[in-house]
């Protein structure tokens, strides 16, 4: 199948019969997962034909299933911008941008390919909860029993509901007071109801409680589930230890998080929590290790390295200073724009300063008023 679609894709751009046959040798190739086998034939198809945007999203299709992601990049990038249209490749692009942490990047891209599962972890990375909220609601009608999709289900009501309780106490405080809760399951689809009548409706007070009810019930149903169905899974670990983190009990939130982590070292965003608890309680050299962990698995997210430039500090040995000058100089090599960028460049001008280096101070300063005045993220 794979090598009918791409042969008739490519026949479709009247390519000279040599490209076809390198582009029929790199779909095979990729069909029997010799992955280094495609990447050299598509390689040929760009040289021979740089105008193909087939060949090009093919090449970065091949390096992507040959988890070089960042040779996959540039060449779905050129794809795009010779084709736009290019859905594949759009999904393709999104999915490394995402994994490697760049939500905010590869969201343009899964918007046009309509996955809600993709979408809905987009969308609840990038803070857009509501959006976040109807995307994997409709994935979960598909996979009901899937804990990643009930532990994004989750984690969007949750954050939801605690958006939606701040703002009620900032109008109503009386209406937060103590809340009744009725003691019964709420659908995920009264949810959605709910939020699609608050995207209408975001200031009224009646609606704001009774999503925030609705909110925390099903996020704590989502989570319970995972418990139930997968108990002493990677999973079941990370929501137990988010639940200490609620109550504020770090240590036994630090125990579950270890153990999640041991079950699966590979879960996204776990590290980053297990870091931010070892932070949280001076333990600095185990927090500097699980930060590291983190942006080695999401080389893209602005977060882990702009925590693993701070914990490196605090840790205060000195070859230390330059490692986080690095993780610093990586975030802003990723991201100009965004609260983790400004902070990036305030303590990149606070480490100039301390080492008498003036001018690069006074820029690093600059930058970081620049980005905190300049109605940026």
């Amino acid at each position: 199948m794979t090598v009918a679609i791409v042969t008739c894709f490519f026949l479709l751009q009247s390519l000279t019969p040599e490209v076809i046959e390198h582009a029929q040798a790199g779909a095979e190739a990729q069909h029997q997962g010799r992955f280094d086998v495609a990447i050299q034939e598509f390689r040929k198809v760009t040289a021979l034909q740089p105008d193909s945007a087939a060949g090009y999203a093919n090449l970065g299709n091949a390096y992507f299933q040959n988890r070089d992601y960042d040779a996959a990049i540039p060449e779905l990038e050129h794809a795009l911008r010779l084709s736009p249209n290019l859905t594949g490749t759009h999904q393709a692009l999104g999915v490394i941008l995402l994994v490697q942490g760049n939500a905010a990047d590869a969201l343009p891209h899964l918007e046009k390919t309509r996955d809600p599962a993709l979408l809905g972890l987009a969308y609840l990375e990038t803070g857009r909860l509501g959006s976040a909220i109807m995307a994997l609601q409709a994935a979960l009608e598909r996979q009901p029993n899937d804990p990643d999709l009930l532990y994004y289900f989750g984690r969007a009501t949750a954050l939801a509901a605690k958006r939606t309780f701040s703002q009620l106490a900032a109008m109503k405080p009386d209406l937060t007071q103590k809340p009744d809760l009725p003691q019964k399951n709420v659908p995920a689809q009264d949810v959605v109801t709910l939020q699609t009548a608050l995207a209408k409706r975001p200031d009224d007070p009646g609606l704001l409680r009774d999503f925030n009810r609705a909110a925390t019930l099903a996020s704590n149903q989502a989570f319970d589930k995972i418990i139930k169905a997968s108990a002493g899974s990677a999973r079941a670990h990370q929501v137990a230890a988010e639940r200490y983190v609620e109550m504020g009990r770090l240590p036994p939130a630090e125990q579950e998080y270890t153990e999640s982590v041991r079950l699966n070292p590979y879960t996204s965003g776990v590290h980053l929590a297990l870091g931010n608890i070892l932070a949280a309680e001076g333990k600095w050299p185990g927090a500097v290790a699980q930060f590291q962990v983190e942006s080695i698995l999401r080389p893209r997210s602005a977060e882990a390295l702009y925590r693993l430039g701070s914990a490196l500090l605090q840790q205060g040995q000195a070859k230390d200073t330059a490692r986080a000058e690095q993780a610093w100089m990586r975030l802003l090599a990723i991201d100009q724009k965004s609260d983790f960028a400004a902070q990036a460049h305030f303590g990149l001008a606070a480490l100039y300063r301390n080492a008498g280096k003036t001018a690069e101070a006074d820029r690093e300063m600059a930058l970081y008023q620049e980005l905190k005045t300049g109605g940026q993220h």
